[in-house]
């Protein structure tokens, strides 16, 4: 169910989605698991998630794509995310349009207000029982007419349970850690010796990412430079 749209009706935009599904002049992204499209009529822009896949894995991937819809839910306010307006007919995952740029396409400067608010932002959001899990991807992360953040795609984020449960738990405390360390990386530009000391107390390596550093960097050094050697 759709809800704060006015110029749609659920059935039309999931007749759009129909229609529009194989076009690539819509899709903003497309993979294995799903595609996003940009509905873009009269004046209107909307942000749709479209789960793909067989009988075997699309079932898993409107799973997922409910997922997120709960973690929108959980953020239902926040200044710096999206408004989600529902599952149109239970199937695709309908998002506010934001117009601006990664921070890829516009990095803010390290001494930007950026960073302040989307510290708060990070903080907020992990009050609210959600850990992104995915920040040190730069297209997860926007830059608004206004130069605010805007943080998207919650696919993989973890949602803090209740009661005891250990290993969500575990994940929501390991996520938390990560959406702070990829936002010390962005703020840095990923040159951790300039880390200022006020901020030292939110960038901790994990022992996952310094396991996965060093595979990537045997990965580089080793098996990349043999097959460049052969060639």
């Amino acid at each position: 169910m759709l809800q704060g749209l006015d110029f749609i009706s659920e059935s039309e935009l999931a007749d759009w989605v129909n229609k529009h599904l194989d076009s690539e002049a819509v899709a903003l992204s497309s993979g294995y698991q799903g595609k996003t499209l940009l509905y873009s009529e009269n004046n209107h822009k909307l942000v749709i998630k479209v789960p793909l896949g067989n009988f075997i894995f699309r079932p898993v991937n409107l799973a997922l794509l409910r997922h997120e819809y709960q973690i929108y839910q959980q953020l239902q306010g926040m200044q710096a995310v999206p408004v989600c307006y529902g599952m149109a007919n239970k199937q695709f995952l309908v998002i506010e349009f934001i117009e601006g740029h990664t921070i890829r396409e516009k990095r803010p400067e390290t001494d930007s207000e950026y960073y302040i608010k989307l510290l708060s932002a990070i903080k907020e959001m992990h009050d609210r029982k959600v850990a992104h899990f995915d920040l040190k991807r730069m297209e997860n992360l926007l830059v608004d007419k206004n130069n605010d953040p805007k943080i998207i795609d919650f696919g993989v984020s973890v949602l803090r349970k209740g009661g005891l449960h250990w290993l969500n738990q575990y994940l929501f405390k390991l996520a938390q850690q990560f959406d702070f360390n990829a936002w010390a990386r962005h703020k840095y530009n990923k040159n951790m010796e300039n880390l200022a000391q006020e901020d030292r107390q939110y960038y901790k390596k994990t022992a996952i990412e310094v396991a996965s550093k060093r595979i990537k960097r045997f990965y580089k050094d080793k098996i990349l430079k043999k097959l460049r050697n052969r060639a």
